[in-house]
């Protein structure tokens, strides 16, 4: 498996610059791909675009666009224009959504000279089968103690949902979908290899971030070594995977979180997640 360093991206869900910073001092010349998310970017803003930047790497800029066509379509043409290579936005947002969303990338493209990725988040890695009937499928007047009773009626499940926005991101012009590695296999086969998947949810058989987290949830690790407070993590994912299964059913990328960035030590952690993909390489 070729390159399979530039398709391991690691999300710096952090609230300060300090603690990303820490990251990508202690993983340099490991790590080549990371993820900005909401924490981080509405915290730091273009600064932490920027951070990464110097330090040479690649940019996923996980925002997750939901709104009206044309402020998704300046929203994407903006990110794209700060230089970051991939742009994510969901897909329930629809067709004509998804649409202005490519238009904007590929304007944004156009202008910064480079290759721009939009992609669509499909279904979180936090749900699993029993949130989707909870947010979809409940019934008004049928309730409980809770509020709720629970469906009884038909329901498709997560990998038919997955799927039928996967192919709507599809006929919609973007690049690929994030979605769990559950879901990845199948859709390269109706989709085809080249519509990308980008698989979070990742997890170390054995329980490496699990293990580790319990010592100080929230803790990070500026490059000097002090401890600061800079996330709060909580293990809320649901459909998850191991790295080697990840890409054995064909994803395109991984993200990985938890497993590096609460670590004691996140560059023993990141070759850790390397090892699992290597041994993944020579079974195939």
């Amino acid at each position: 498996m070729e390159n399979f360093k530039e398709k391991v991206i690691i999300a710096l869900d952090y609230d300060n610059l300090d603690a990303a910073r820490g990251i990508l001092e202690r993983l340099k010349g490991e790590a080549y791909f990371y993820k900005i998310g909401p924490v981080l970017f509405t915290s730091c803003g273009i600064q932490s675009i920027e951070l990464v930047r110097d330090y040479g790497c690649k940019i996923f800029l996980d925002l997750k666009f939901h709104d009206i066509p044309n402020t998704v379509y300046r929203a994407v043409k903006s990110a794209g224009e700060l230089g970051v290579d991939i742009i994510n936005v969901h897909a329930s947002g629809g067709a004509e959504m998804m649409k202005s969303a490519k238009k904007g990338g590929v304007e944004a493209a156009k202008r910064a000279g480079k290759s721009i990725d939009v992609i669509a988040v499909t279904i979180l890695t936090s749900l699993a089968q029993e949130d989707l009937r909870d947010i979809f499928y409940y019934p008004r007047d049928e309730i409980n103690s809770s509020g709720l009773k629970p469906y009884s009626g038909v329901f498709g499940g997560v990998g038919n949902l997955v799927l039928h926005l996967a192919e709507l991101a599809k006929i919609s012009g973007l690049d690929g979908i994030v979605c769990s590695g559950y879901e990845s296999l199948e859709i390269k086969k109706v989709l085809g290899d080249n519509f990308k998947t980008i698989v979070p949810g990742i997890r170390l058989a054995g329980g490496g971030y699990a293990a580790e987290v319990q010592r100080d949830a929230g803790a990070a690790i500026t490059p000097k070594g002090e401890n600061i407070k800079g996330a709060a993590w909580i293990d809320d994912q649901k459909r998850v995977m191991t790295p080697s299964m990840a890409f054995n059913s064909k994803a395109d990328y991984i993200v990985v979180g938890r497993e590096i960035t609460a670590s004691n030590d996140p560059l023993t952690a990141l070759k850790a997640i390397y090892n699992d993909i290597e041994r993944f390489a020579e079974r195939t």
